[in-house]
């Protein structure tokens, strides 16, 4: 692997002008460096395009490969969920754990037709609801309808038009042993 010449953070000097000639001369270092650093700027961008074009294709087709079986592994999880998960959501495998897990709650919208900002607009006018209403915007917090969430009753959530919202996730997560091993493999070839 090349290794790149990394530069070290040195403390610049001010930039004092004393003189309508240090400040010509100033302005025109300037325009150079900008000049070059739009050039090397671009070279680098051209690089960086170049090396994504290079593993586009392979990279796609790894990802289709992976979302295939990953559906296939999905499904059959969902499909013997009790055989295979008779006790705790997740099992061990040889290289991976995999199970479903419960995503963090959100604040989600009941209607569709509505904005944030007309549910704003509705807490601010309930008499309890201005707590969840920060300003300027004003906007909602969520934060704080979270914070919340066991406090506040089904008929107040109605009235400002928002619902909790708790997803099920299915995961595969490779074991970082087998991981490490990967990448250190990779590396020596």
């Amino acid at each position: 692997m090349k290794k790149t010449k990394v530069m070290k953070k040195t403390k610049l000097p001010p930039c004092v002008i004393t003189s309508r000639e240090s400040l010509e001369s100033t302005v025109a270092d300037i325009v150079r460096a900008k000049l070059e650093f739009a050039v090397r700027n671009a070279a680098m961008e051209r690089e960086i395009a170049d090396v994504q074009k290079r593993h586009q294709a392979n990279l796609l087709l790894i990802a289709r490969d992976l979302q295939s079986k990953e559906a296939g592994v999905y499904v059959y999880c969902q499909s013997n969920r009790a055989a295979l998960f008779p006790e705790k959501k997740s099992i061990e495998l040889l290289l991976a754990t995999i199970g479903f897990e419960l995503n963090p709650f959100s604040v989600e919208k009941l209607a569709k037709r509505d904005t944030w900002a007309d549910i704003a607009a509705r807490l601010a006018a309930l008499d309890w609801g201005s707590a969840y209403v920060v300003d300027p915007e004003p906007a909602v917090s969520k934060s704080k309808l979270l914070a919340d969430r066991e406090k506040l009753t089904p008929d107040q959530l109605r009235q400002a038009g928002i619902a909790f919202n708790q997803e099920e996730q299915f995961y595969i997560r490779p074991k970082s042993e087998v991981a490490q091993e990967t990448v250190t493999i990779k590396e020596a070839a």
